[in-house]
């Protein structure tokens, strides 16, 4: 039910992992996630971001950009994180679709880059209902 005062979902004091190895596009979107009421979780791979959803068995939904350094990108990052946790909400990101969407699990959404903070929150606020 939406909070009256903020019209915020129930997920809006849910954690949500956000992934980028750009800091200053992490800090942008944890700033415009907090804003709205949302717990933040960084890391800067996928291989950080999967020792952090282990670590962190409250993670509702992840965030992550596709392109990051590793062995490991954000498609598959997406993809391991449904295979483990089904439960959690997925968005991914980046500046080029390029067949983005048709490799991610069925639940996941895409927002192609640049996006605004009020995109991000009301994306998640769509995510979580």
């Amino acid at each position: 039910m939406p909070d009256v005062r903020t019209g915020m979902n129930a997920i809006a004091k849910s954690v949500i992992l956000v992934v980028d190895d750009d800091a200053l596009v992490r800090v942008h979107s944890n700033l415009a996630l907090e804003d709205a009421g949302y717990e933040v979780v960084e890391a800067s791979n996928a291989a950080d971001a999967l020792v952090k959803l282990e670590e962190r068995p409250d993670i509702a939904a992840l965030f992550t950009d596709v392109r990051m350094p590793g062995d490991l990108n954000g498609i598959d990052l997406a993809n391991a994180v449904h295979a483990q946790r089904p439960d959690i909400a997925i968005l991914v990101t980046s500046g080029a679709d390029n067949g983005t969407t048709d490799a991610l699990p069925k639940a996941a959404r895409f927002v192609q880059k640049p996006y605004t903070g009020a995109q991000l929150s009301k994306l998640f606020a769509a995510l979580s209902s």
